[in-house]
Order: C-alpha cells, then structure tokens, then sequence
C-alpha cells in the first residue's frame, strides 16, 4: 500500500487543523464563513482527541462559529451579516481575539474578510484577524500554521522592554490540552530556564490567553519550532528580536540539538554541555534497561506527523529497535531518510505500530500491532503528566514502547489478536 493510497485515510483537512489552533488558545474564537458542516469537524478535536477542550460549550457559547453559507445564499451580498456576526462574537467578554476565515465556496464571491475584520476590531478594540483561506491548497498543518501566523501579524504586542535572557518558543504543536501536552510545555521551560538559565516569556500555544502569547514582545530571541516557522518569523520581524530555527525536541539527539540550537544564538554554551551531559547521565540506565530486555531488535513502524518522524526514527534506532516504516499524515509527504518508507506496513512486517486514530483501520486489517499516537487520538488519554518531547519525553515514549511491545507478545501467547487503543482498552476487548 503505497503513501498515496494512505492518504485517504489519515490525512486531516485545513479546517480541522485551524480549529486545533483555536483550541490551544484559551480565549480565541473563530468564525468560518461557509456551511454548518463546519461545526461537526470541532468534533475531530472537542471529547474525541482532547477530553478538555473548550471549542464547543453545552450552552450554545461555541468557540467555533460559521455563517451558515450554502448554495443559495452565498451568492448574494452577506457583508452586513457577516460584520454583525464578528461584532457580537468580539463583544463577548471572555474572548480575547476574533479569527475569520473561510470556505472556497464563500471567499469567492468576494467578501473582504480583512477590511470587515479592521472595522470591528476598530470598533471593539478587541484583535479581529484574518486566516488566510487554503483549505484547496493545504492540510491540517497548514490550518495550524497559518492560525499562528495571524496571532504574530496582528496580536497587540506587550509594551514592556526586552529582556536581554528572556525567550519566546514560537509553533510546538498544542494539539490538545491534556496533561501529555501540557506537560511538553512544562519540559521546554525546565530545560531552558531551569538548565540554561533563561526565561521563557511565551510559548505559542501553551493553553494560554492572548495576553501571554503578547508577552513574546519581550523576547530577545524567539526560538521557532516547525510548526509556526512563518508565525516566528512575523512574530521576530516585528519585534526586532534574533530568530533561530530549531528542530522538534524528541529523543535524546533530537532533544540536544534543540538545546543547543537555542544556546549557540543566546550564549549558553557552556551550561547546555553540561545539562546536555547531566540529563543523558541519568535517562542512560533507563532507557538501557528498556532496550535490552524488550526494544532490542524490534521492528518499529509510525503513522504520523512528518515534523515528528526524523526524530523519532532517530529514538527508535538509539533505543536499539529498527525503524521499519513510515506514513506520513501530510500529503505530498516530505523526503524522510529515517524511514524507509511505507512498504513494511503494507507487507506487515513490524512489531508494533505507532499511529494517529486514522491509520488504524489499515493497521487493523493487517493484523499489525498498533497504538494510538499523535493526532488524532481517540483511544489513548492522558490524566496525568506523560510529557513526549525533551528528556522526560525520551523516558516516557521509551516506556510506553517497551510496555505495548510486551503487552502485545501477551496477546500472541494466548493466541488473541493485536488491538488498538494500548493496554487497558485491549484488555477489556480480549
């Protein structure tokens, strides 16, 4: 089964990756001009991937709001709606700022979101900002892209000075606000503030208000991750400050690099060698002990994020288990070296499967080990703090490994199928 042929499963619309965007800032709305099939894809996100979102409300107080456009009344003049309808939802005093974007179908006919959105913010001070409308050209990584960089063209920046220590982490993916999430942001200002010494003014998104996210303004540098490299690059333009673009955090090499990325444009060198030693010092008997009694060897295959892939490719191989395939959940899917492509998943050849919700039908078919991983995921929740990025994150996804590669060499000695959803959920289904 080759990468295209997977794309029909698990690759997510642009719309559902704004909406994730929207979900990682607290006090953010936005509206979507188009039809009210846009309401049900919050569904993608809000109880289903993340148990604590706030995009949908019982009392009809929704995050998300469309205009209702369809085939008969799309054609015709809805500026004046579509400016009342930003109004009302700016005036609510809980929202701190108004998103609008919209459907082909709608942005066609020529409204200008950008001027309606200039008029209302005028009007209620409150930032109303445009999202670029790509749903045709881009996926769900580009909605999420493309959300940040609306918040770093037209947020009210914080009037404070710069900090000369100070940091802003500008595009770690927040696709949900359970404690797996939250518990990244938590690892990335342990490293840097607690191990090099700065401060972390913002991170963007972190499950925080617009007024943090303003905070950036004091950085002297804004580090970018991947997945906000246009927002970090408005965000620094506007404020002057250095900009370095580092690699996702995940593992041990992928974790370094990151830190030591941030301490080449801050000066940090030599406090990163010595957290950088510090911290393997005390993840190498762990991880050790995982790799020789369980990984070793172990065909590993993912379904996922391709800003996750080379990194975690890099993991698998550290841990001693073999990267045996990879399909990537935006499409065209990026070069990937450390994945020798999807092949291994179409032949069944891998012990056990990493893979958003989306991949597992394939996988199920296929009588392929799997557990959910990434976005989105229905069958694995965190109550508690189970970080994925930096050394925690290492320590974390080494366990949850070594742990489903276990648990599923149980369910081939009692002779019962390999299950989605990792241990519990299997075991209730076996």
């Amino acid at each position: 089964m080759s990468q295209d042929s997977w794309n029909d499963y698990v690759r997510m619309p642009f719309t559902v990756g704004v909406y994730l965007a929207v979900n990682a800032v607290p006090d953010a709305s936005v509206v979507v001009d188009g039809p009210d099939c846009l309401f049900f894809k919050a569904e993608f996100v809000h109880g289903t991937h993340d148990l604590h979102s706030t995009l949908l409300d019982a009392t009809s107080r929704h995050r998300v709001i469309h205009t209702v456009a369809d085939t008969n009344n799309v054609i015709v003049d809805r500026e004046g709606v579509l400016t009342d309808l930003l109004r009302r939802v700016a005036s609510e005093p809980d929202v701190g700022v108004v998103l609008v974007t919209a459907l082909p179908m709608a942005a066609i006919t020529g409204s200008q979101y950008d001027r309606l959105a200039r008029l209302v913010r005028s009007e209620t001070g409150k930032p109303v900002l445009e999202v670029a409308a790509k749903s045709l050209q881009g996926d769900w990584l580009d909605g999420y892209a493309e959300v940040l960089a609306a918040l770093a063209s037209g947020l009210d920046l914080a009037p404070d000075p710069m900090d000369e220590d100070a940091v802003a982490v500008v595009g770690l993916l927040l696709d949900r606000t359970e404690a797996d999430n939250l518990a990244n942001v938590l690892e990335l200002k342990r490293l840097l503030e607690g191990g090099l010494g700065l401060r972390v003014a913002s991170v963007w998104p972190s499950n925080q208000g617009v007024a943090r996210l303003s905070r950036a303004a004091t950085a002297r540098t804004v580090v970018s991750l991947p997945y906000g490299r246009k927002a970090a690059r408005i965000l620094a333009r506007r404020t002057g400050a250095a900009l370095v673009e580092a690699d996702v955090p995940l593992g041990l090499r992928g974790t370094a690099a990151f830190l030591r990325a941030v301490a080449g444009a801050t000066g940090r060198q030599g406090p990163c060698e010595d957290l950088i030693r510090a911290e393997e010092e005390a993840c190498a008997p762990l991880l050790g002990r995982a790799s020789d009694r369980v990984l070793r060897g172990r065909r590993i295959g993912f379904v996922g994020d391709p800003y996750l892939a080379p990194r975690l490719a890099e993991f698998v191989a550290d841990l001693g288990a073999v990267p045996a395939g990879h399909v990537s959940t935006q499409y065209p899917p990026p070069d990937d070296p450390g994945w020798p492509g999807a092949e291994a998943l179409a032949t069944g050849a891998v012990d056990l499967c990493l893979t958003t919700t989306l991949g597992t039908e394939v996988l199920g078919r296929r009588r392929i080990p799997h557990v959910d991983f990434g976005f989105p995921s229905y069958g694995r929740h965190a109550l508690a703090t189970a970080p994925t990025l930096g050394y925690r994150g290492a320590l974390w996804l080494a366990q949850m490994l070594a742990d489903e590669v276990v648990f599923q060499e149980d369910l081939r000695r009692f002779g019962l199928m390999p299950q989605a959803g990792g241990p519990f959920s299997a075991a209730r289904g076996a």
